[in-house]
């Protein structure tokens, strides 16, 4: 009784989280953040390989297990590069499909209203 009675409702911050509004943005914030910090780390470990490779603290053997590492690395990150494409347009074609069904159910509740 006393935070109603000061002004403070903890139902409002409540509703706050559970409303619906801006999700979508979050989500795709989050995906791009994602994907940002995916490609950093790819990053630095391919530089803190390519930094320990010709280090005089390794010798024959790790030196060429080294050079294996880095290599099959950097192919693996090439071989994911190739079907960046593929995966950009299958987001797009989702997007693209998800816009046009929000579009429907908006003209449908707006219909709705008008007597149509």
């Amino acid at each position: 009784m006393a935070e109603e009675e000061l002004g403070y409702n903890p139902m409002e911050n409540i509703k706050k989280y559970l409303s619906k509004k801006g999700q979508v943005l979050n989500m795709v914030t989050m995906i791009v953040i994602g994907i940002m910090v995916l490609i950093f780390t790819i990053f630095a470990v391919l530089f803190g390989i390519a930094k320990l490779n010709p280090s005089a603290l390794l010798t024959g053997a790790e030196s060429t297990a080294m050079a294996h590492l880095q290599s099959n690395l950097t192919s693996g990150v090439s071989q994911f590069a190739q079907y960046i494409p593929i995966i950009l347009i299958v987001l797009g074609v989702v997007m693209a499909i998800s816009g046009i069904v929000i579009l429907i159910v908006y003209v449908r509740r707006m219909s709705g209203g008008t007597g149509l």
